[in-house]
């Protein structure tokens, strides 16, 4: 195991860090917020709640994170014994973060088990893991409160590696389900084939970002328990699902001024190409009178949708 000796570049060095890297992100949360309010005035109340309460469960985070951090760096940066202390305000993120899983997890599972026809098994299976996860945020915090000193912090690791697992295992199962949907879907028009293949893409992406960070906060966790390099990722958690799940709701906008999803339901129509309907091609000879030109008439008439990939249950 790589070990190093903690100073003040590893330890609130990359505290710091990780606050500036949080709020960044939490500044692309609220304008992802405003976003989604702009395009989405007439959106049903659940979804409008679910990301004002997202927004305010990131805001609270970052608030706790950067309380933490000034309290270490400023109030008691001269008082060696109380940056060795463990910060309440830090002890409750996990909990926090939790939270906004917990949120993310269960709206892209109703996506799923919509788009998989409802299917019991499957729900069963995605609502275990997702209150697992959870249960794992819970018991992260009450553990927290037990600790004084950062050191004791080095029990926890049977605990993060059971969050990772869970984790990266609901993440990769959404995103695969997500894609096999998608790729079923026997696309034969070049604009069919390149709006599923920009939401497979989407789709992978979706479940990377929050699965990569979650095995390297692990990493570090395991490979420099002595310092604090891992709060760098572990403050911008809630920021990367706060993100998944407002770029969800706004990628629906994308796909409507693209004729892929409904108007009146946010729902990915991926049979808008499909079940085209074209018109036979008339041609209208020359008329009898000087100046006319032969022409090609066609119409084009959009079928029915039946695919409903982004509908929220």
């Amino acid at each position: 195991m790589v070990s190093s000796s903690p100073t003040l570049d590893n330890t609130w060095g990359a505290a710091l860090i990780g606050m500036i890297l949080a709020s960044i992100l939490y500044g692309i949360t609220t304008l992802q917020l405003y976003i989604y309010f702009n395009n989405y005035p007439n959106d049903e109340r659940r979804l409008k709640i679910l990301a004002i309460v997202t927004w305010l469960l990131d805001t609270t985070s970052l608030v706790l994170v950067c309380n933490g951090v000034y309290t270490y760096l400023v109030t008691d940066m001269h008082q060696r014994k109380e940056l060795l202390k463990v910060n309440r305000s830090l002890d409750l993120d996990p909990l926090i973060m939790g939270c906004i899983g917990l949120l993310t997890h269960t709206y892209l599972g109703a996506r799923v088990w919509r788009v998989c026809n409802k299917n019991t098994f499957l729900a069963m299976v995605l609502g275990i893991l997702t209150c697992s996860l959870f249960g794992v945020a819970v018991a992260a915090t009450v553990m927290s409160f037990e600790f004084t000193y950062w050191s004791e912090k080095a029990s926890m690791k049977p605990l993060a590696l059971a969050g990772t697992v869970l984790l990266v295992l609901l993440d990769t199962l959404i995103a695969s389900i997500l894609c096999i949907y998608l790729v079923k879907q026997r696309a034969t028009g070049r604009d069919l084939r390149r709006v599923v293949r920009r939401v497979i893409i989407f789709a992978i992406n979706t479940g990377l970002a929050s699965s990569v960070l979650s095995v390297v906060n692990l990493v570090m966790f395991f490979a420099f328990p002595e310092t604090m390099i891992f709060l760098a990722t572990n403050f911008i958690f809630s920021k990367v699902y706060a993100n998944c799940l407002l770029a969800n709701l706004n990628a629906r906008e994308s796909l409507r001024s693209k004729g892929y999803l409904d108007d009146d339901a946010p729902s990915l129509n991926l049979s808008a190409l499909r079940d085209t309907v074209v018109s036979p091609i008339v041609y209208r000879g020359p008329e009898s009178h000087i100046g006319s030109q032969p022409s090609l008439n066609m119409s084009i008439v959009p079928g029915k949708s039946k695919d409903n990939l982004f509908s929220p249950a």
